[in-house]
């Protein structure tokens, strides 16, 4: 009787759960015709509307976008990563109409829309100019079908998880930063043949300065090459804490940032010898986030149809964060911009289990989270301030998320 006792026990804790985990994942080059970068901008360098990488014709490497589909039992989580500075909102939901439109299959109630913030991508927020009819139209459909293709592929999986460090620094001159880098394994539950990688990595994709006049992924393109190189399958990216973290240097070039690039794979690559199984449900909750917004140029550039970010006539937006759990010991948290340092490791340390995921600029890109007790403190630097919707919106969203998560 004790024995059968045991197994019950045994078998009813979620971390012991043998339910199959199913992954799916797919690629697509969204790099844009010749045709599609004449009505095209870059993002990511100077202020609103007066940067000038308007109509770019060459490309370094292309840009791609990368889609997860994650199932369990009768829960999914989705997500799409466009190599672009920020996804705007009414993008964001004509993504998920297309889908909606095209599939009942996927939950659009958990997927989530990400960029990886590289600063050689196309504006996807309009910010710095804008995309064009042709190719905005393009990618909405090329991001609906690649996470209906990525479910359709999904098969049972294995899944391990690692963490590192990468050598980034704090640009605003804190002596903390999120130098941790947790990685997901998942390989193929009979053949054990990898399938996908998911990095999670806080770092600026800056080495390519405002002067770069070639579309690129940043230091992003030879961190996955050489992942998947080297280990096989597909590596999907995802900036965590970035707000204020950045790889430093003085070399601005393509061979530089292949150098970072290339060492920070070779260092996630090491910690897969450490890496611990990851066994359990799949769980996810919704945190919804509302706030005003009381910046002012915000506000003009939204009014005036330059800035794709969607507001009630309260002038307040309103996002849905996605707080995923794998088992007891592996937590993800989106996030809907991009926090400092001081805001999102508290945010982190908070969260459930060994393995944290933090993924900023996900489903809304609405610039930097400040602590309020940071806010306009750092002599000489205010560039985060131009670009925070109000002072107070850091510490109202760390409280709804530490609330939700407890």
């Amino acid at each position: 009787m004790k024995t059968l006792s045991f197994i019950f026990v045994f078998l009813c804790i979620p971390q012991f759960a043998f339910a199959a985990l199913k992954i799916g994942v797919w690629k697509e080059n969204i790099t844009p015709t010749l045709s599609e970068r004449s009505t095209s901008c870059m993002g990511g360098y100077g202020l609103p509307l007066t940067n000038p990488r308007c109509g770019i014709t060459d490309a370094h490497d292309y840009l791609s976008l990368r889609a997860l589909f994650m199932a369990n039992n009768d829960t999914q989580f989705s997500l799409i990563v466009f190599d672009t500075t920020g996804v705007g909102d009414a993008l964001i939901n004509d993504i998920r109409q297309r889908v909606s439109m095209l599939t009942n299959k996927v939950d659009v109630d958990n997927l989530v829309i990400a960029a990886t913030h590289t600063h050689a991508g196309l504006d996807y927020q309009g910010i710095w100019g804008g995309i064009g009819s042709e190719y905005r139209s393009r990618i909405i459909d090329i991001a609906a079908r690649a996470v209906i293709q990525a479910q359709s592929t999904a098969q049972g999986v294995k899944i391990f998880a690692a963490q590192t460090h990468v050598p980034v620094s704090n640009r605003r001159g804190w002596g903390i930063v999120d130098d941790s880098v947790t990685t997901l394994f998942f390989d193929n539950r009979k053949t054990d043949q990898p399938i996908a990688t998911l990095v999670n990595l806080s770092a600026h994709p800056t080495i390519l300065d405002g002067n770069n006049i070639q579309y690129s992924s940043d230091y992003i393109d030879s961190l996955r090459t050489n992942i998947e190189r080297e280990r096989g399958g597909m590596v999907i990216f995802v900036n965590g804490i970035l707000g204020d973290a950045q790889f430093s240097t003085t070399e601005r070039t393509i061979e530089k940032a292949n150098e970072i690039g290339k060492l920070a794979a070779n260092t996630i690559l090491e910690s897969e010898k450490a890496k611990q199984r990851v066994m359990g449900t799949l769980n996810v909750s919704t945190i919804t986030f509302t706030h005003p917004v009381s910046n002012t140029a915000i506000l003009q550039l939204q009014q005036s149809g330059a800035l794709d970010i969607n507001l009630d006539d309260k002038n307040q937006i309103s996002v849905d964060l996605k707080y995923v759990q794998i088992g007891r010991y592996t937590s993800l948290l989106t996030f809907p911009g991009e926090a400092l340092t001081r805001l999102g490791l508290p945010i982190k340390y908070n969260m459930r289990g060994k393995y944290h995921l933090f993924i900023g600029l996900a489903n809304a890109s609405y610039g930097y989270f400040i602590p309020s007790d940071e806010f306009g403190q750092i002599p000489g630097r205010n560039t985060e301030e131009r670009f925070s919707m109000d002072k107070y919106a850091g510490d109202e969203i760390k409280r709804v998320i530490d609330s939700s998560i407890k």
